[in-house]
């Protein structure tokens, strides 16, 4: 999640300086100007969350809408869907009431740890529009913090097994890297992984768990740096890279599954149920769930650990000829065009113009739980009788309550304050009306 919100903050701050450059080129105009470039049945599309939308009209396909940020269009006779960034997005600071005909969008890359409230159907059905990281989204975002297809390939930051093999034996380097400093997930990853530690020695550089510092010339904001080429090379020294998602989520897959791809460090993954399908090679992970226990776990990766030959068939798309094998995630990396600005723009951009397309066809829907699907925290990490609560399922109950109580709101077209809002939200909770 804070690889995401990096990516997102350099993206933003560079949109943000061509912002300015226009500012200074267009200082002459008025927003009457931007108004009087809207074409008359031209559909307009508003982020209410600002996302970079300059105030411009753009083709998309066939069709073509005016895209803008400006709230003054709120009420412009072509207003046709405002368009939302899930993690800026504020129950309290929504377009109330929601004009008759306009469409309401959703763009979030996120876990639900960012915004919880997407969890619950209620709120998602406020939504006609989706971007998220489910393929049953209109603009899937699985892949959105992959590079891309030449990054799994090549091996710049690529350590071959032997040397792997030296670095433990001479270096007293662990087999598995675990590199972690968000602590409090609904995943509950720290503590399966603080169980596997007692099977196989792990070392643990982040804040979570933490049993090893960092080499000195990466311990200065590596958090800032986690896409940085000495990180990708201290990664990939390692054998196996510690791949937990903060939580569970179909199709929910971050840089933390794809940096060790990357390194040529095998993965041992925990989260999206789903990540198989989008796996360079069938065998290019250890998947957690596949496994009994920590222990379990702990005895196959042992068995690895003692077989260069077994090892290296998890590194298919470093070492053999055949590359990447699976059609799926080739289809979708090929669709990018070749020169990007960056990935993310390349998403959000396609989810604009897609909703500008469905506009012009008429084409809506109410969005569903799949395109968010998630798992509720359960305690299930249970080891030796010992239970922890998740500080995360009460949130996740309540959380469900806003859906349903926005969701009223909006049907009668009512605004209100935050106050007035948390109060009802804690009533239904606690009386179990949610």
């Amino acid at each position: 999640m804070v690889m995401c919100w990096m990516k997102l903050r350099t993206f933003l701050l560079i949109v943000g300086f061509f912002g300015i450059l226009l500012l200074i080129i267009q200082v002459h105009l008025t927003p009457g100007d931007e108004e009087a470039s809207i074409l008359e049945n031209e559909p307009v599309i508003l982020w209410w969350t600002p996302f970079g939308s300059d105030g411009t009209s753009r083709t998309c396909g066939k069709f073509r809408c005016h895209f803008t940020q400006d709230r003054i269009y709120r009420n412009h006779q072509n207003l046709k869907a405002i368009l939302f960034y899930g993690s800026n997005l504020e129950i309290n600071d929504l377009p109330i009431p929601r004009a008759p005909g306009v469409q309401w969008g959703l763009l979030h890359e996120e876990s639900p740890r960012n915004n919880l409230m997407f969890v619950h159907e209620a709120a998602l059905k406020l939504f006609n529009y989706s971007s998220t990281f489910s393929r049953f989204s209109d603009v899937p975002l699985t892949l959105v913090d992959l590079p891309g297809e030449e990054d799994l390939l090549n091996k710049k930051f690529f350590t071959p097994t032997n040397e792997k093999n030296r670095l433990i034996k001479e270096e007293n380097l662990s087999p598995l890297l675990y590199l972690q400093s968000n602590c409090d997930t609904l995943s509950e990853r720290d503590l399966y992984i603080s169980e596997l530690m007692k099977y196989i020695p792990i070392d643990a550089y982040g804040a979570c768990l933490n049993n090893r510092n960092l080499p000195e010339h990466l311990r200065s904001n590596y958090i800032e740096n986690l896409n940085s080429d000495e990180l990708k090379k201290f990664v990939g020294q390692y054998k196996f890279t510690l791949a937990f998602e903060n939580a569970v989520c179909d199709d929910y897959i971050t840089e933390k599954l794809w940096r060790p791809l990357i390194v040529g460090s095998v993965p041992i993954y925990y989260g999206s149920p789903t990540f198989k399908d989008w796996l360079p090679n069938n065998s290019s992970a250890v998947g957690v769930q596949d496994f009994e226990s920590p222990k379990h776990l702990a005895e196959f990766l042992h068995q690895l650990m003692k077989n260069d030959t077994a090892y290296e068939q998890y590194l298919p798309h470093k070492l053999a000829k055949t590359g990447i094998s699976n059609d799926r995630l080739l289809r979708n990396l090929r669709k990018r065009p070749g020169e990007l600005f960056s990935v993310f723009e390349y998403y959000y951009r396609t989810f604009q113009c897609q909703v500008c397309e469905k506009i012009h066809r008429n084409e809506h829907r109410t969005a569903s739980r799949k395109e968010y699907n998630c798992e509720k925290p359960d305690g299930r990490f249970n080891f030796n009788g010992k239970t922890v609560k998740n500080s995360w399922i009460d949130a996740w109950n309540m959380e469900k309550c806003t859906g349903v109580l926005l969701t009223e709101y909006l049907l009668k077209n009512e605004g209100f304050r935050s106050r007035e809002f948390n109060a009802k939200k804690m009533k239904m909770f606690k009386t179990n009306e949610c």
